[in-house]
């Protein structure tokens, strides 16, 4: 299946304003300053720098923009290095002059990610002068989006929309909140999700079992594309900002069209989290990426969790947009953030077609820790899709 709101095909390969995206790009990557050049660097080629370039999966900020305006994530890895080794990312800024837009240090495989604002040909370079080694990318060979929603128009519970309320009443882990379309709403370029109180229960407490303490019934914003889009293996990215109180979580996440079966990921399908915020001051930092599947037995079986050192990652979710993301390919998951790896989970994963699902739920185990005030909100700027097929 494949659907597209704004039938926005790839991003476009025109040369955007770029000094202010350069500032931004670079000091989140720890740069104090562009460095400028004439032409293209020097470096030696061969297999001591591999390099893919990924879709635009970076954008942090406080401000709505275009999923078109995200940067780009390029994937490096450097042969024979220590951990820490920097590598930087040189672009042509579309006035015939090259500079260094990114700047990372290596992992312990390696393995770098880098992120440009510029399109076109991109330079990796390890190493100065003589020493120098590299790779070049082009944007060009990105995939392509084949789903975009930037919420410039409603397309929540509406006839041409991919999105719908999910049916979840007051049930399961949720006894005492339920999805609801008020709960949902598309303004100024943004989707907002709410946790707030049932109007139609209002005056009425909900007690969990085994607590003294009563809750007023809730409404939670959650919404789907299970009626009409579903994709199998590629990149899928949302731009959100969070809730900052703990007692609800926002969620980005995908699940298996059809439901999941027995059997293990590839036959069954599987639970695809790609993020889930719990809010500040958690004392596990807040964040999780993890999937879970039935095996043969039917069981469930979790792999993933907590995002170890989250604190590292950053501390603004609730005040700042963030772009998470996961490659999905038939050997692995590698969940981001602003084109960061922060989770590769390894091994089998779901074969069958996966819907996107966005959502900010008060589950009943959540609710003694609330420590916010209703209404609480998860905005979401973008959702954006690239098909891959098995492999990028």
């Amino acid at each position: 299946m494949s659907r597209n709101p704004r039938l926005v095909p790839g991003p476009p390969s025109s040369r955007r304003a770029l000094g202010g995206l350069l500032a931004v790009a670079l000091v989140g990557a720890g740069c104090s300053s562009a460095r400028e050049q004439d032409a293209p660097p020097a470096y030696d080629t061969g297999d001591a720098v591999q390099a893919r370039v990924l879709p635009q999966l970076a954008a942090t900020g406080e401000d709505v923009e275009s999923a078109d305006e995200a940067a780009w994530v390029v994937d490096a890895t450097v042969a024979d290095v220590d951990a820490g080794t920097a590598v930087t990312l040189v672009a042509e800024t579309g006035d015939g002059t090259w500079e260094t837009v990114s700047e990372a240090k290596t992992d312990g495989k390696g393995r770098v990610s880098l992120t440009s604002p510029a399109d076109g040909e991109l330079h990796v370079v390890v190493g100065e002068g003589d020493d120098a080694v590299g790779a070049s990318v082009d944007t060009s060979d990105a995939p392509e989006a084949s789903f975009t929603d930037d919420f410039d128009e409603d397309t929540v519970d509406e006839a041409d929309g991919p999105w719908v309320t999910r049916d979840q009443g007051y049930i399961g882990v949720r006894t005492c909140s339920r999805a609801s379309a008020d709960a949902a709403e598309v303004a100024d370029g943004v989707l907002r999700l709410s946790v707030t109180e049932d109007p139609d229960r209002r005056g009425d407490e909900c007690q969990l079992p085994g607590r003294r303490k009563k809750f007023p019934y809730r409404l939670n914003g959650h919404v789907g594309t299970e009626a009409s889009y579903a994709f199998t293996y590629g990149f899928a990215a949302a731009r959100i900002r969070t809730q900052a109180a703990r007692g609800q979580h926002s969620a980005f996440w995908m699940q298996a069209a059809g439901g999941q079966q027995p059997g293990g990921p590839a036959k069954g399908g599987a639970e695809i989290d790609v993020m889930e915020y719990f809010g500040d001051d958690h004392p596990e930092g807040g964040l999780t990426s993890f999937t879970y599947f039935l095996d043969e037995a039917g069981k469930k079986q979790t792999v993933g969790g907590w995002l170890p050192d989250a604190e590292e990652l950053g501390d603004d979710w609730a005040s700042d947009y963030h772009v998470f993301s996961v490659e999905w390919t038939p050997d692995e998951y590698v969940f981001r953030i602003d084109g960061r790896v922060t989770q590769r989970l390894e091994g089998e994963t779901s074969g069958r077609p996966e819907f996107l699902i966005l959502s900010l739920l008060s589950s009943d185990y959540e609710l003694p820790r609330f420590n916010g005030e209703l209404p609480e909100h998860m905005d979401v700027d973008w959702a954006r899709v690239w098909e891959t097929g098995p492999r990028p």
